[in-house]
């Protein structure tokens, strides 16, 4: 019988595995929905881990599945960051944006007050 940690460990692993297919796949709706899953899975575990004792939480064998999820995470995010550089080049290349800025550049600070007009003589308060 699995203990409620070894689930929740199986379940995350599970669930990063689908993320990766997910990104594989280059489907933006399963990857959302797994990613999804994935942070669900990932706070039971957080939740499950917290419920351990501290001796219990430093075990070695929790320990090197959290490295390996974590080394997994990490090139899953390398992979994403990567996939939008192209997503971007492709856009740029059927879409090229124009190079001009939308807003010009004023030559003073954002914020600073504006000059007086001479409309009101005297203001009193």
């Amino acid at each position: 019988m699995s203990t409620p940690i070894e689930t929740s460990f199986a379940d995350t692993e599970r669930h990063v595995a689908e993320v990766a297919a997910a990104i594989v796949s280059g489907e933006p709706l399963s990857l959302g929905i797994a990613s999804a899953s994935l942070r669900q899975a990932t706070l039971t575990l957080s939740d499950a881990v917290q419920r351990l004792s501290p001796d219990q939480q430093l075990d070695p064998k929790f320990s090197a599945r959290v490295r390996k999820m974590a080394s997994a995470l990490a090139l899953q995010r390398e992979s994403l960051i990567r996939r939008t550089v192209l997503v971007e080049r492709a856009l740029n290349t059927l879409v090229p944006a124009t190079r001009e800025v939308a807003y010009a550049q004023g030559s003073v600070a954002y914020g600073r007050a504006g000059r007086p007009t001479g409309a009101f003589g005297r203001l009193s308060a």
